[in-house]
């Protein structure tokens, strides 16, 4: 109905307002509160993000010096774990559970290296790190005795660029369980697998060498 008075406009404009105000202002704040909430969320991802940056850059400072002993060996580990259980969400965590992976390596202890790969790979969101991290794993697995769970991580389909990798690996632990056979078809089709994506194993043609396989033979 058309309002004939401006009087008339005022009260019905009046009247509007009385019964739709409140829901409006609602509806207004929840938009704001939805605004200035994923600005905030953002602004904490990035600090978060940040914060992990920074100590990772500490962690890799003491990492890479010159020369490397129990302290600072020490400190990249303690780095590392605050890294990984106070930014468990951020890629750095992952590359420090890697670092914890070596350090465990070097102390002989096979079990905590396991643990720190396999928390890798429940936990990491890049993929193009697993086919590293799933090549490590089997070389720990192959040290515990668990020849089998090692060779069932290193399908080469899966592998991409890292298939060379994976079938070096399987060679490697072919010969440390004393099938020759299987690993000189390992370190062939490695070989193989090496020439086609054109990526450089210089140790593979050393192992080659030690079984008595050509570059001719493969």
């Amino acid at each position: 109905m058309e309002h004939r008075t401006e009087e008339e406009q005022v009260a019905a404009l009046k009247q509007w307002w009385k019964d739709n105000g409140n829901s409006l202002m609602i509806g207004v704040g929840l938009a704001l509160a939805l605004v200035f909430g994923w600005k905030m969320y953002q602004q904490s991802v990035e600090n978060t993000k940040n914060a992990a940056s920074s100590l990772y850059q500490q962690l890799l400072e003491v990492a890479l010096e010159p020369a490397e002993n129990d302290e600072s060996a020490s400190t990249v580990e303690f780095i590392a774990k605050k890294l990984k259980t106070e930014f468990e969400d951020t890629e750095y965590a992952t590359y420090s559970a890697l670092f914890l992976a070596k350090s465990a390596i070097g102390k002989k202890d096979l079990e905590g290296a396991e643990a720190e790969l396999q928390w890798i790979l429940a936990n990491n969101s890049d993929s193009s790190l697993i086919p590293l991290v799933k090549a490590r794993l089997a070389r720990v697995l192959d040290r515990q005795g668990e020849q089998q769970e090692a060779l069932a991580l290193l399908d080469a389909k899966d592998a991409g660029t890292y298939s060379a990798l994976y079938l070096e690996v399987k060679g490697d632990i072919y010969y440390r369980a004393g099938d020759m056979d299987k690993a000189k078809q390992s370190y062939i089709e490695a070989y193989k697998a090496m020439k086609a994506s054109d990526v450089q194993r210089p140790m593979l043609t050393l192992k080659m060498a030690d079984l008595g396989i050509s570059e001719e033979d493969a």
